[in-house]
């Protein structure tokens, strides 16, 4: 079977009861879906509750193979990401939930963020490590409505459609909160890294209202 199938072509084939198709598909999210993870629910004492909603994300797409329907390019990764996101939010409502980011200095999409964007534009004095400590308490902070979107669109890469698809939500929600989002991160960044704000407004165009 060949690996450069479409999610949807891969969906497809394993409803047809080729269980290597959701193996494959397994393979090319298990690392994504986990990272996203442990951005939204933290890691350190709570890695078990990662687990479970890892674990529980990908039994159900497996048992709800029949249930799932295509619509478009894009749509099963949209729905994995809800179902992930679901499981999470029934876990962050618990009482006393607390999340912790002591683990991720080495995850790689905060390293890779630190590394490119994050740090081309807001400061040329700070390490891609030193930005990764600032980052990681900036979206920890964040509610948790504006750091599901922040994760999902800078870390995950998902466009609105996907952010709708992932979060159930409208469009305009999805742009709403996304905006909001990064201009919170934007403006604690700034203040952390203490760039002269003269300069980051002239040079802002990422957080635009689209």
């Amino acid at each position: 079977m060949s690996v450069t199938l479409s999610d949807e072509d891969l969906w497809l084939t394993f409803r047809e009861g080729d269980d290597a198709a959701y193996t494959l598909l397994y393979f090319r999210y298990a690392d994504r879906l986990y990272s996203y993870l442990r951005l939204l629910l933290g890691a350190g004492s709570e890695r078990h509750n990662i687990e479970d909603v890892f674990q529980e994300t990908w039994i159900r797409v497996y048992r709800e193979k029949e249930r799932f329907e295509i619509r478009a390019a894009g749509t099963f990764s949209g729905w994995l990401f809800r179902i992930a996101h679901n499981y999470s939010m029934s876990l962050l409502r618990r009482p006393h939930y607390v999340s912790s980011f002591n683990e991720l200095a080495d995850d790689k999409f905060l390293y890779n963020y630190a590394s490119t964007s994050a740090q081309e534009t807001l400061s040329d004095e700070h390490s891609a490590e030193e930005i990764i400590v600032l980052l990681r308490s900036v979206v920890e902070g964040l509610p948790i409505s504006f750091k599901e979107v922040y994760i999902l669109s800078e870390f995950e890469r998902m466009n609105i459609d996907q952010l709708t698809e992932a979060l159930g939500i409208s469009k305009v929600n999805a742009k709403v909160r996304l905006f909001r989002a990064r201009k919170l991160v934007r403006e604690k960044m700034i203040d952390l890294l203490g760039i002269d704000k003269s300069f980051a407004d002239n040079s802002e165009g990422h957080d635009k209202l689209i």
